[in-house]
């Protein structure tokens, strides 16, 4: 008996020296002994100051933001999982939507269906590319937000001057994106040798209906699908502006907003510097559209963050609270507000005072609706990693797309995509 409780101390101490070395930097808390403390992790950067302004309003719970950088983020929440109820631990953590299925697969989050249906929430609130990415096994592991999406970003004076009409798929916008190569300018995209090339390709290969894997999960990276959606990539980089295939998200959400190209393909993250007269020649004019397959239906690759309850949360009610609060209508509208973050809440699109703020939200979030999420597997990275040197022969040879995807496939064989 004396071994036991002698190591279950040994465990709590090895804890908190782990969690007090997260502390060193990032911690602010607030204190209330009338009420729970709720210890709560998140990845450090300006959102994160954001989100301890928020906090500090939570009425129900003291808490005390953890802030770390990414780096270390997912060691120190893993370590945190593994401690002793009450040692220090995590109660809430706000999870990379990658990390979701190794994370509830292995126990450390709690199912919180019945907090929700307890708190009368609608889940049909959230877009449901986003909020399909947190439920598993039929049971809900935390909810969504912070999202992004690649997007259509165009200066409608340069539309109206040439007559053109916004681009509604692939084919039209390979048509305009010639229209202005001709005239000297053309389209800005990410060709990059780099995995935002890699996030062009996917959401023109799930806006068409295609995956990386057939349905029994086999790898079909030379699928039809996959090879148009290859074809479709190596068209717009043939028409895009001049210096593309030395470009990443950055330089194309520049080059659209200094007038160097016309139309862009950039990420929504970066769509609130349009907006920006000291960044931008386009302030009055930029509007956007969603981007599109062949079929007209656009689909993300979603990539967001969720709000967790730790299943060694001492205070799981409150942890909950705290869940459903952060996202909750009135405080994503704030924080969207503050600096155009994406939430996943289908409603705030719909905002005059939003819209007003964030333009790119209805594009966004028709796109996120009908998202899908890279498949959170060990091996997946082998994959991408290839991808990225595939997509950058396309871009910069004359290499045919069915070809080298063919060499993908077969190139890929010998890896087990079943973890």
């Amino acid at each position: 008996m004396r071994n036991s409780v002698r190591k279950v101390m040994c465990m709590a101490m090895v804890a908190c020296l782990a969690l007090g070395g997260v502390f060193a930097g990032g911690k602010t808390e607030t204190s209330d002994p009338g009420k729970p403390n709720l210890l709560v992790s998140v990845w450090a950067g300006p959102h994160a100051d954001l989100q301890k302004e928020v906090s500090s309003t939570f009425t129900k719970s003291a808490v005390t933001i953890d802030d770390v950088d990414y780096g270390s983020l997912k060691q120190k929440q893993l370590t945190s999982f593994q401690s002793v109820s009450g040692s220090g631990n995590y109660d809430v953590v706000w999870v990379n939507s990658q990390w979701m299925k190794e994370y509830t697969d292995a126990g450390y989050l709690l199912p919180i269906d019945g907090y929700l249906k307890a708190a009368g929430i609608d889940t049909s609130i959230y877009a449901k590319g986003l909020f399909d990415g947190c439920v598993f096994n039929g049971q809900t592991y935390g909810l969504p937000t912070f999202a992004q999406t690649m997007i259509i970003a165009y200066d409608s004076e340069a539309f109206e001057k040439a007559g053109l009409a916004v681009p509604k798929n692939a084919d039209e916008l390979i048509a305009v994106a010639k229209y202005f190569k001709e005239r000297g300018t053309g389209i800005a995209l990410p060709a990059k040798q780099g995995t935002a090339a890699v996030t062009l390709f996917s959401q023109l290969l799930f806006s068409d209906g295609g995956y990386y894997f057939d349905g029994n999960g086999k790898l079909d990276i030379a699928s039809d699908k996959a090879v148009q959606a290859a074809a479709i990539y190596d068209e717009l980089v043939k028409y895009s502006v001049e210096g593309t295939l030395a470009w990443h998200h950055d330089e194309v959400a520049e080059a659209v907003r200094m007038k160097d190209a016309p139309i862009g393909l950039i990420m929504s993250g970066l769509a609130n510097q349009n907006a920006d007269p000291e960044k931008s020649l386009i302030v009055d004019t930029v509007k956007y559209a969603p981007l599109a397959g062949r079929s007209g239906i656009a689909a993300a690759t979603n990539s967001f963050w969720v709000w967790a309850v730790a299943k060694n949360s001492a205070n799981a009610q409150a942890a909950a609270d705290y869940v459903m609060w952060m996202t909750s209508y009135d405080v994503e509208k704030k924080q969207t507000l503050a600096d155009q973050q994406v939430s996943a809440s289908n409603e705030l699109s719909k905002d005059p005072e939003i819209l007003a703020k964030a333009p790119f939200l209805p594009a966004v979030m028709q796109q996120l609706a009908a998202g899908k999420i890279d498949p959170p597997l060990a091996n997946f990275g082998k994959l991408k990693a290839a991808l990225v040197v595939s997509l950058s022969e396309i871009a910069s040879s004359d290499s045919a797309p069915a070809d080298v995807m063919k060499r993908l496939q077969a190139d890929l064989q010998g890896v087990d995509f079943s973890k």
